[in-house]
């Protein structure tokens, strides 16, 4: 899972065999997730006990914190990545604790998900192409299968991913990132691009970016460069990098260690007027009740 922090280009994950098994399935607990935005064929778990950061599933942003599992579909592009203070720290805590399970689609056989028995785990792999996020009461219930699961061997391995795709499949307390399949959205040079393009708005959201910066580090004019991203994403250019600046704060307004005038120009806002219209019009709610909600005092600066 570790590579060099500073790559984020879009990689093809090759998955670990293990001849004895016919899934994989770890624990890893590292300083911080270093990683590239990546896709393989497997289906992805991926449990979070310990690390908040920002996600990228597909062309959906958000946050992640302990307690939240998901799942990923096959060849869906994505990336887990940390907050800057995990890395400035690395190397002095543990501090990311996650359980990995990858399984590709007919793990368990040609026909198993063609078994009545199995419609509703072969409807939860259909709605994985658009990555799923599970609630936390949902991840309480898979919780002990999970830490089970890693260091299980022969039957029980087969039997312990069962019982959690069983609770996955019947419950209906998860969000759907995408609003549509996303696996085959783009070709490889164009996943490579759209990383390209990713990379440089998550180092430098907090900066001024103009458009035509990024329109040439994509080799385009600006007009073509909005048209190919929208097609891509689904989203204009100033809303995808609007929604990356808006986790971005809500992150420094959990804290609860900055005035809300400081978190709109630290997260990439040059008026308070317009970072306050855009934080509403994505979290249906004001930053000043943002951070009530989650009872952070404003420190005094």
């Amino acid at each position: 899972m570790k590579v060099s922090k500073g790559n984020m280009r879009l990689t093809y994950k090759q998955t670990e065999k293990n001849p004895g098994r016919s899934f994989m399935a770890r624990q890893d607990t590292m300083p911080c997730i270093e990683q590239d935005w990546h896709y393989h064929k497997e289906l992805e778990l991926i449990y979070f006990m310990k690390s908040t950061g920002t996600r990228y599933v597909g062309n959906s942003i958000g946050n992640f914190g302990p307690g939240e599992l998901y799942l990923i579909g096959s060849n869906v592009p994505h990336l887990f990545r940390n907050h800057k203070e995990y890395y400035a720290a690395e190397g002095s805590d543990e501090g990311v604790d996650l359980i990995v399970v990858k399984f590709e689609r007919d793990f368990l056989g040609d026909n198993f998900l063609n078994l009545t028995e199995s419609n509703r785990i072969q409807l939860l792999f259909d709605q994985a192409n658009k990555g799923l996020k599970f609630s936390k009461a949902v991840s309480y219930l898979v919780h002990s299968h999970m830490v089970g699961l890693v260091n299980s061997q022969g039957l029980s391995s087969i039997i312990g991913i069962l019982r959690i795709l069983d609770i996955l499949s019947i419950s209906e307390n998860y969000q759907v990132l995408c609003e549509e399949e996303i696996n085959t959205t783009f070709r490889k040079d164009e996943k490579e691009r759209m990383a390209k393009i990713i990379s440089y708005l998550n180092e430098n959201f907090h900066n001024k970016i103009e458009l035509q910066e990024v329109s040439d580090l994509a080799n385009m004019t600006p007009n073509a460069f909005c048209r190919y991203f929208k097609k891509r994403t689904r989203k204009s250019f100033s809303q995808f990098l609007n929604e990356i600046r808006i986790r971005h704060a809500c992150k420094l307004l959990i804290e609860g260690k900055h005035q809300i005038a400081t978190v709109c120009y630290q997260s990439g806002f040059n008026t308070l007027t317009n970072f306050n219209r855009q934080f509403k019009s994505l979290m249906n709610i004001t930053p000043s009740e943002y951070m009530k909600k989650y009872e952070t005092p404003i420190a005094v600066e």
